[in-house]
């Protein structure tokens, strides 16, 4: 906490909102995205959001798995706002929503398969890691000393929700973890807030932040996996691979100005850590589409 002249203490608090969304493209890799959005930044977001809707006069939902093959005439509306979304968080949408996915590798010798009875006891868990790491990375340099998530996932689509009884922990587990996470980062003498956490569960046909993270997943999903032929996934792909080809080179280096805006992670290698140097299948090329040319 910081103290002002007359040496009272300063409680520094935030409230952010942050949007979740998982994916599962093969048994290897299951994929967890982040959004991190302050609350005061929402509406300077989603403004940003609509602004390409409306030059496209496209208001249906932005689903990375329904993108169609080609940006251009009446049906390539929906590629094009995603499009320039995409171009939008990289030119310094990023600077107010910040994105970070966690890659879970199921093929390391040091997963452990045997710590999970249930596959979504698994998916929670990897959620709650994503969700602390984000908080260290994104939030910890800024010296908030208590933070407010409002936590908000896909109501129709999140992985982690069984396909029968609705038996899952979720919504308790979460918040849970993360009061725990921080009390014992604390207890460790790191650097960490306090956080209350709050989660809702919202269609997201209705949130286009929503809309956003799982745009942003998809395109890193593409650049992990090389998982689809269509020109329009591949060319939102090869952008990720090139944020992380930057995100690579030494600060003094980086072009695009994503550090600690976006961040691309994977758990666990064959010693049981997490690193930062995931391996992309997709391979940027010369014939990428310059960025702003359409």
């Amino acid at each position: 906490m910081q103290r002002d002249l007359w040496g009272n203490t300063n409680t520094r608090r935030v409230v952010y909102h942050v949007f979740h969304d998982e994916s599962l493209p093969n048994k290897r890799w299951f994929l967890i995205g982040l959004l991190f959005v302050r609350r005061d930044h929402l509406e300077e977001v989603r403004k940003a959001l609509q602004h390409w809707r409306q030059k496209e006069n496209y208001w249906g939902e932005i689903h990375f798995s329904d993108l169609p093959k080609k940006f251009g005439g009446k049906y390539g509306a929906k590629a094009r706002v995603a499009r320039h979304w995409m171009r939008s968080f990289e030119s310094g949408l990023a600077d107010i929503a910040r994105f970070t996915v966690l890659a879970v590798d199921r093929h390391s010798h040091a997963y452990n398969r045997k710590r999970f009875s249930k596959d979504y006891h698994a998916y929670n868990r990897f959620t709650a890691m994503a969700l602390k790491a984000g908080i260290a990375w994104f939030l910890v340099p800024e010296n908030w000393d208590e933070v407010k998530i409002f936590f908000v996932s896909d109501a129709k689509d999140r992985l982690s929700r069984p396909d029968e009884g609705w038996e899952d922990n979720f919504d308790q587990y979460l918040p849970y973890r993360a009061t725990l996470d921080a009390f014992l980062s604390q207890g460790e003498g790191k650097p960490y807030p306090t956080v209350n956490l709050r989660l809702k569960l919202l269609d997201s046909a209705r949130e286009d932040l929503l809309q956003f993270c799982d745009l942003l997943l998809g395109a890193t999903q593409i650049a992990l996996v090389a998982g689809s032929t269509r020109p329009t996934k591949k060319e939102l792909g090869k952008m990720v691979v090139r944020w992380c080809e930057d995100l690579r080179r030494t600060r003094r280096e980086q072009k695009l100005n994503l550090f600690r805006k976006y961040d691309l992670w994977a758990f666990p290698d064959e010693s049981g850590a997490p690193y930062s140097s995931v391996p992309l299948k997709l391979k940027a090329d010369d014939t990428q589409i310059p960025l702003f040319k359409m």
